[in-house]
């Protein structure tokens, strides 16, 4: 469980670039989908599994809305595309084999995604 906190707090630095370029909405979403998901993490993954889910979809939107609006800038587009098969790929082993590892995996990926999608705003 240790590595998904530690991964998913990597969420911090997409938070900040977000923040300090002036995007507060963007970043008031991100530091959503940290709370939420540390509190789902915190709860063993027993409780706050719907609010996570719901931010975290939020987020997805967000990032295809912001990557939609930098004209799928070059070469963050397709860096976020990158980390999206990477995130695809660890999200199904997540489900079938090695979980804490797999899951963490994909909270990488995200946050590369994440973090792509504001970069091509900045």
């Amino acid at each position: 469980m240790k590595l998904k906190i530690i991964t998913e707090l990597l969420f911090v630095a997409p938070f900040i670039l977000a923040l300090t370029a002036g995007f507060y909405l963007y970043s008031a979403i991100i530091a959503l989908s940290i709370v939420s998901a540390l509190f789902y993490h915190f709860s063993k993954e027993k409780r706050f599994f719907v609010i996570d889910v719901v931010v975290s979809v939020g987020l997805i939107m967000t990032n295809l809305y912001f990557v939609y609006l930098s004209g799928f800038k070059y070469p963050y587009f397709y860096l976020a595309i990158i980390a999206l098969v990477f995130s695809f790929y660890y999200w199904m082993r997540a489900q079938k084999s090695n979980y804490d590892f797999n899951h963490s995996m994909w909270h990488i990926a995200s946050v590369m995604i994440t973090l792509f999608c504001v970069l091509a705003n900045v």
